[in-house]
């Protein structure tokens, strides 16, 4: 067992006068929290639970201004010194303010005071200047020469010496010290929780991150992937905002629910499954990791299990995040005994998905197949991958519609073009998005061939002014849809519109 050196609190300059009472021999007099030398003298036997109750005691009569004063001395930026009635008061306060933090915080100096009836949060600003923050759903004041200011929840005040901060019937004097010198003392009536190693890794990533970005920043910034990308699958859109968006960005909502954090797409391919996982994740500003159930595959025994480990780490590391993993049934198919090595990953994985629900992480893993009566029975319940989403082809003219003006949002089309004609007869073969995808850029083609483009570039002759004039007509695109039907047989069939397992 560890102990703390015995001091004599009562230093030569310390001014501090605590009288002991009851039939202690210090009756009247200065009480010290222990003596050395009297310890040393004492051949009694020596109580140090008694010896360090009767210091806390002690130190919680050291005027709760001072205590402060001692901890600002040593807060630097980055730190947060926060008094309250309890930890689990300060907690609570504090959360419910963290949109007013500005910084990251890297460690909390905590001062528990049993006669504040609220929280006070102070912090040391990048110029090393004092601030007070209001962290309560109550208005606290600050009170300086000038006068008394009210102090609303989330502001923040910088605060002088002399300045008094009011959280509710406490005055606390702002200090630049304390009374005595309580340097040694201070892990007597305070509490340091240090995250410093625990938000170094997510400040280097996010300063690694900006430095990459500023060569976007330089230039024209590309639009980012959105649900107003994703044509034709309002179902499926609506499905994933209740189920990722709305818990990710309104946790608040849900601290009473049970969050699903595992979902299944299934449905033929070309449908836009990535592509809405895609744009899910910058709807909610979530870290994105796209893979391939195969990628995480290993011949070595034992290193699938850790890549699958290592994923929920680095996932859980950049929370929120979102894990889009293609071609599911490859890793997750029905476990028999007779694959042993697959079984493990099947294994592995319904472990990393109970602990992310058991922890509620901010991680949602969405799986995409087209075989889903292929995936293990363990895999597809509730706490795992309990919602099934079924993601088909457009089955309407509008949503074909849909489809067809984002891929056409910026391109020029010819008078001659019917939208609602074109549209009807995708419907009617059965198109998906990526299928929709590729007519349009074939129509775009027929349209640089037909208007001598291809014939300039060779020569050398062109210029940005003949894209401007392009125009893509009902030509192109007739053109573009024949060509689609004749590579696909005459029996046609359209791309990823097989047979799929439900």
């Amino acid at each position: 067992m560890k102990i703390l050196p015995v001091q004599n609190y009562y230093c030569k300059n310390n001014t501090y006068q605590v009288r002991g009472g009851g039939n202690s021999e210090h009756t009247g007099n200065v009480v010290p929290f222990a003596s050395a030398k009297s310890i040393k003298n004492d051949n009694s036997q020596v109580s140090f639970t008694s010896l360090q109750t009767t210091a806390l005691t002690l130190a919680k009569k050291i005027p709760l201004d001072d205590r402060l004063a001692a901890m600002f001395q040593v807060a630097r930026h980055g730190d947060i010194v926060v008094t309250a009635k309890s930890l689990k008061d300060a907690q609570k306060a504090l959360k419910e303010s963290s949109a007013c933090f500005q910084n990251i915080i890297k460690r909390f100096l905590y001062v528990e005071d049993e006669g504040i009836q609220g929280t006070a949060a102070f912090l040391r600003n990048a110029h090393d200047e004092l601030e007070v923050i209001n962290p309560n759903k109550f208005d606290m004041f600050l009170i300086d020469q000038s006068g008394q200011a009210p102090i609303k929840q989330g502001e923040s005040f910088y605060v002088l010496p002399g300045d008094t901060v009011k959280v509710n019937d406490t005055d606390i004097v702002i200090k630049d010290k304390p009374k005595a010198d309580l340097s040694l003392h201070r892990h007597i009536f305070s509490r340091v929780f240090d995250l410093t190693n625990d938000v170094k890794p997510a400040i280097q990533k996010q300063n690694l991150k900006s430095i990459l970005s500023l060569v976007k920043q330089d230039g024209v910034k590309g639009k980012k992937l959105t649900f107003e990308d994703v044509g034709g699958q309002d179902k499926v859109i609506n499905d994933l905002k209740k189920g990722i968006l709305y818990p990710v960005k309104y946790p608040e909502a849900y601290e009473n629910s049970i969050v699903n954090h595992g979902f299944i797409m299934y449905g033929p391919p070309g449908t836009g499954k990535t592509l809405i996982a895609q744009a899910l994740a910058n709807e909610t500003s979530a870290n994105f990791v796209k893979l391939n159930g195969l990628e995480m595959e290993s011949k070595w025994v034992g290193e699938s299990e850790e890549n699958w480990r290592n994923l929920f780490e680095l996932a859980r590391e950049n929370q929120p995040s979102i894990i889009f993993i293609d071609e599911f049934d490859a890793v997750a198919k029905k476990r028999s005994g007779k694959d042993v090595y697959g079984d493990k990953v099947v294994n592995q994985l319904l472990t990393l998905m109970s602990d992310v629900e058991k922890n509620g992480d901010d991680i949602y893993v969405i799986a995409a197949t087209n075989k889903l009566n292929m995936l293990d029975d363990a895999i597809t319940r509730s706490g795992r991958f309990g919602q099934h989403i079924e993601v088909n082809a457009p089955d309407t003219v509008e949503g074909i519609l849909k489809i067809f003006d984002i891929h056409t949002r910026n391109k020029s089309l010819a008078s001659d073009v019917d939208k609602n004609k074109l549209a009807k007869e995708l419907l009617d073969m059965k198109t998906t998005g990526a299928d929709i995808s590729h007519i349009v850029n074939a129509a775009n083609e027929n349209a640089f061939e037909r208007t001598g483009i291809y014939k300039k570039m060779e020569e050398g002759s062109f210029t940005k002014s003949d894209i401007e004039a392009l125009e893509i007509t009902s030509e192109d695109f007739s053109k573009a849809v024949n060509e689609f039907s004749n590579n696909n047989g005459k029996t046609y069939k359209p791309i990823g519109f097989r047979q799929y397992d439900k």
